[in-house]
């Protein structure tokens, strides 16, 4: 991706400037204030939170798919993005409780056999947080055993397997961590067994 925003020393990139250079005059016919190289609206305000940590996710889905960023990628018109080190919040968004508000919450188109969300703002703005209590022992034990779980998740989609076996050891290690992430999320939010079975589909 060639991000050229306003004031940058193109001079300081000479590949990027020789492959702009290609298309300079069709670069010019559009340019107005900005040099010829530079986006005509390049969002320099936001640059700051995409370079920084975030939560990442597709505009449509199946279900929930948030992911952590903390490499600064620039995603396309597809991907929105929510500019927080938050790996709480990651846990409950990817929660089967978090799931259950989305179905009921978000736009959905129907597919051939599956039904894809739609994950936009209006949607994710009302999405109720639990909110830590922190002078509350047992709320910030929760919470770090949350960001705890979270992470073993992460470094489990990060590891790669040599074996069919090492595979489905993986695949279980994941779903033990996501049953153990969901047991968290109901103790918060106080479900009981029978709004259990609903939000899991069992009743």
């Amino acid at each position: 991706m060639i991000y050229t925003h306003h004031g940058i020393d193109i001079k300081q990139y000479p590949i990027v400037q020789e492959y702009l250079k290609t298309y300079k005059a069709q670069l010019q016919q559009r340019a107005t204030k900005q040099e010829w190289y530079e986006l005509q609206q390049p969002q320099f305000n936001y640059s700051v939170f995409f370079d920084g940590p975030k939560i990442v996710l597709p505009d449509i889905a199946t279900e929930p798919r948030f992911a952590y960023d903390e490499m600064g990628y620039y995603g396309a018109t597809t991907i929105f993005f929510i500019p927080l080190k938050d790996l709480y919040l990651l846990g409950l968004l990817n929660s089967k409780l978090g799931f259950a508000y989305f179905k009921e919450t978000c736009a959905a188109l129907e597919g051939k056999n599956e039904v894809y969300y739609r994950f936009k703002r209006q949607y994710l703005q009302n999405f109720p947080v639990h909110n830590i209590n922190f002078s509350d022992p047992a709320e910030k034990a929760a919470h770090d055993k949350m960001v705890s779980l979270v992470e073993r998740m992460l470094e489990l989609h990060r590891r790669s397997a040599r074996t069919p076996q090492e595979k489905e050891m993986i695949q279980r290690e994941i779903e033990s961590t996501d049953g153990a992430i969901d047991a968290l999320v109901y103790e918060l939010y106080g479900l009981t067994g029978e709004e259990i079975e609903i939000v899991e589909g069992r009743r």
